[in-house]
């Protein structure tokens, strides 16, 4: 009788825990976090896009015949306006990879683009936690051949930056 009082409050008391259906307001596990719904920042795949073209875009400078870059003069200036798009600890290594600062100004290196993000193509989208996400994506090209890339965003002050790039 004992076992069958302490079983049935045991009962009672997983019930109050776990309530057979969800209020309104739920929260939902993401990536093994537990948040409020109304909070997680979602991206859309236009902002994907727009996000990997301006990056793209910055990278990839207009130079003049010498690879001269026309719109900056050194790796700084270049690197401050990628301040709106991605961290600097992102953006540093491929700045430094493709671009080299002369006395009279900075120059791009010649040689192919990264493997990149093909909007093109499909990919799949992690819900880190509520301001993050992971964009994954494998793709296939005659230079390359077939890749991966992850790129890390984070949502802060209003706007999506990238935070981490891995290729695989």
């Amino acid at each position: 009788m004992r076992l069958m009082i302490v079983l049935v409050a045991i009962g009672l008391g997983i019930g109050y825990l776990l309530p057979l259906e969800k209020p309104m307001n739920s929260k939902q596990t993401v990536q093994g976090l537990t948040q409020n719904q109304e909070n997680v920042h979602s991206i859309t795949h236009v902002e994907i896009v727009d996000i990997t073209d301006k990056f793209m875009d910055m990278l990839v400078q207009d130079t003049d015949s010498n690879d001269n870059v026309k719109k900056y003069n050194n790796k700084a200036s270049l690197m401050k306006d990628f301040e709106n798009i991605a961290a600097e600890e992102v953006v540093k290594p491929y700045i430094d990879y493709y671009y080299k600062e002369e006395n009279d100004g900075l120059y791009i290196i010649p040689t192919e683009t990264p493997p990149w993000f093909d909007k093109q193509n499909e990919y799949d989208v992690v819900q880190l936690n509520q301001n993050k996400i992971l964009v994954k994506q494998n793709n296939q090209s005659e230079l390359f051949g077939e890749y991966g890339i992850n790129i890390e965003m984070t949502f802060a002050n209003q706007e999506w930056k990238v935070t981490k790039i891995t290729h695989r």
